[in-house]
């Protein structure tokens, strides 16, 4: 039995070094009228997945929030996605970056503000 308690007592530890950080990311799906869509969650995924250390660092001194918040909004044809990363903060939020997203292909692309891909 004691073995047996030190067995897990050890792996337990082991896990938890190893264990990555949760995201604390808000999210915002209009279209879907509040709840998001598994496809909608999944661009939110790619571009986290891709973007979250960038998009992080940019707001980390944010007293109010330090995390992006993404707005997801669908695109014509079935696979495609445009997520806007913003910031919030008390009065307002400002518009980081937006995102296109094709999640069949598993791609997420910063665009630059007039259209173009970064």
């Amino acid at each position: 039995m004691k073995k047996l308690f030190l067995l897990f007592f050890i792996f337990g530890f082991c896990t938890l070094a190893n264990a990555e950080q949760y995201k604390r990311h808000k999210y915002t799906c209009p279209e879907s009228q509040g709840e998001c869509t598994e496809e909608e969650r999944t661009a939110i995924k790619l571009v986290n997945n891709k973007y979250w250390k960038m998009l992080s660092d940019r707001i980390k001194e944010n007293k109010f929030y330090k995390y992006p918040w993404y707005w997801v909004y669908k695109e014509k044809g079935e696979c495609k996605y445009t997520v806007a990363a913003k910031e919030d903060m008390p009065t307002h939020t400002a518009n980081m970056e937006w995102i296109d997203v094709d999640i069949c292909e598993k791609t997420a692309k910063l665009k630059y503000r007039d259209g173009r891909y970064r």
